[in-house]
C-alpha cells in the first residue's frame, strides 16, 4: 500500500470554509493555515514519511501535530500549506517539500457540510469491504494546547471532524508569515531559514543572503535582491526581534534562480517520531556540519555552539521503543555541509575582497576567467551570464552579482 497515511493526513489540508464572505475560507490557489472547528488547534506538518495503515487502525499520526496557538503559527513554516484546486471536489496539497499527489497519486476529496465547514474522509477497499475513515482532532479537550491528527468513523462527535482554512496574507493582522530571529549581534538580528516555497522580503530593512564562496576560513555572504526561489537555504537579516516587523510575501512561483549556494537546509525536527522515521529530524554531526551563530563578536558558521541545536530526548511515546538522545538541527533552518578540510569556525563576510584566492595558480594572471581555485572557466574575460560569485578575471579577483 503506497503511503496511504500521507494521503489521509494531508487530506486534512483540503478543508474549505465557513463562509466565502468572511476573512477565512478557500478563495483560490494559494497558501493557507488550517485549524479544527471544535478545538481551534492548528495543523503542523512535522514529517514527510509514514509506515502504517490508518484504515486498519495502526496508529502513526505523529507526523501531523496540532497546536492551539495562533501566534505560534506566524513564525513556523510547518503550518503553511499550499492548496491547489483540481476540480469542484478535488484538491492537491503541498507542505514542507512534499505533497499528496506526488506521494500517493491521489487527489483529495472533501465534503462540504451545511454549516459551511468541511469533513474529509478516506475510503479504500480492504478484505472486500469499503472502509471509510474521517480525519479529526483526537484530543477531546478543547482547552489543551496540543493534539494529534486522528481517524474516526460515523457516530463520533462530528465537530472534531470539521475544519476551517484561513488564507495567509502579508498584510493580515494575525495570519501572515514573519521571521522570528534567534541571533543578535550589535543590535542587528538574524535567522537561518529554509522553506519549500518561494518568497520575498515584504518588510523594510530586511536582507536575505546565501553563501556564494568560501576560502581561507571566510565565507562570502551574497545578497539576494528580490525573489528567493523555493528550497533555497538562506540567512536573513531582520528589521527587529519581532516577527511582525519581518514579514515575507509567499509567492505562487518565481523565475528567479540562485546558483552556487554553499548552504543546505532541513525541514523537520520532530522528536515524537523516534526511529520510526529518520527524516523526522537531522542529527548534528560536528565533522560534516556548521551552523549559523555568533563567536567572538562576529557572525560565523561553527560546529562548537550547542546552543544553536535542539537537544531531543524522547523515551516513552506510545507505540515506539528505544530513545532519541541527540543534538539535532532545528526545523526549517540552513546549515553548511562540511568535510575534513573545513575549519571548525568560519567567519562570514559581505566584502569579496576579504576572500583570499590562496589556491589560485600562476596561470590565472593572464587572459581568461578562472574560479578562485584556479579552474579555467572561459578563455576570454567576458563575464556575461556568469552566476553570482567570486572569479579571477584577467588576473584580478572580482565579484559578479
Amino acid at each position: 500500500m503506497r503511503r496511504f497515511f500521507i494521503f489521509a493526513s494531508f487530506a486534512a489540508f483540503a478543508l474549505i470554509v465557513k463562509s466565502q464572505n468572511t476573512a477565512t475560507g478557500y478563495v483560490d490557489d494559494g497558501y493557507y493555515r488550517i485549524y479544527n472547528f471544535a478545538t481551534e488547534r492548528y495543523i503542523y506538518v512535522t514529517d514527510d514519511k509514514d509506515y502504517s495503515d490508518v484504515l486498519r487502525d495502526k496508529p502513526d499520526l505523529q507526523a501531523i501535530q496540532l497546536w492551539k496557538n495562533a501566534e505560534k503559527t506566524i513564525s513556523d513554516p510547518s503550518s503553511v500549506v499550499y492548496i491547489k484546486k483540481i476540480n469542484d471536489t478535488q484538491f492537491d496539497l503541498e507542505a514542507q517539500g512534499t505533497g499528496v499527489h506526488s506521494l500517493t497519486t491521489y487527489y483529495v476529496n472533501v465534503n462540504k457540510k451545511s454549516d459551511g465547514t468541511y469533513e474529509v474522509s478516506a475510503q479504500k477497499k480492504l478484505d472486500n469491504q469499503t472502509v471509510t475513515k474521517y480525519l479529526y482532532d483526537n484530543n477531546s479537550s478543547s482547552t489543551a494546547q496540543q493534539g494529534l491528527l486522528g481517524t474516526g468513523k460515523q457516530g463520533q462527535d462530528i465537530s472534531f471532524r470539521r475544519w476551517i482554512v484561513d488564507k495567509i496574507k502579508t498584510d493580515h493582522a494575525t495570519n501572515y508569515v514573519g521571521i522570528k530571529p534567534t541571533i543578535e549581534l550589535n543590535g542587528v538580528y538574524y535567522q537561518s531559514f529554509y522553506v519549500a516555497f518561494p518568497f520575498r522580503a515584504a518588510s523594510p530593512d530586511m536582507h536575505i543572503y546565501y553563501i556564494s564562496a568560501m576560502e581561507d576560513g571566510l565565507a562570502l555572504l551574497q545578497e539576494i535582491e528580490g525573489d528567493v526561489p523555493a528550497k533555497t537555504p538562506v540567512i536573513i537579516e531582520c528589521a527587529s526581534p519581532n516577527a511582525t516587523d519581518n514579514r515575507i510575501e509567499l509567492l505562487l512561483s518565481t523565475s528567479a534562480t540562485v546558483t552556487g549556494n554553499k548552504l543546505s537546509g532541513v525541514y523537520f525536527c520532530n522528536g515524537k517520531r523516534q526511529q520510526a522515521s529518520v527524516n523526522a529530524y537531522k542529527k548534528f554531526d560536528a565533522a560534516t556540519m556548521r551552523v549559523f551563530t555568533v563567536a567572538n563578536g562576529k557572525l560565523v558558521l561553527s560546529n562548537q555552539d550547542e546552543s544553536r541545536l535542539n537537544n531531543i530526548k524522547v523515551n516513552d511515546y506510545i507505540n515506539y521503543t528505544g530513545t532519541i538522545d541527540a543534538l539535532c538541527l532545528y526545523a526549517n533552518t540552513s546549515y553548511l555541509p562540511a568535510d575534513a578540510s573545513t575549519p571548525d569556525v568560519i567567519e562570514l563576510t559581505s566584502d569579496p575582497t576579504g576572500i583570499n584566492n590562496v589556491a589560485v595558480k600562476e596561470k590565472v594572471t593572464g587572459e581568461g576567467i578562472y574560479s578562485v581555485s584556479g579552474a579555467l572557466l572561459r578563455p576570454t574575460n567576458d563575464t556575461t551570464g556568469l552566476p553570482a560569485g567570486l572569479y579571477i578575471v584577467g588576473g584580478k579577483k572580482i565579484a559578479v552579482k
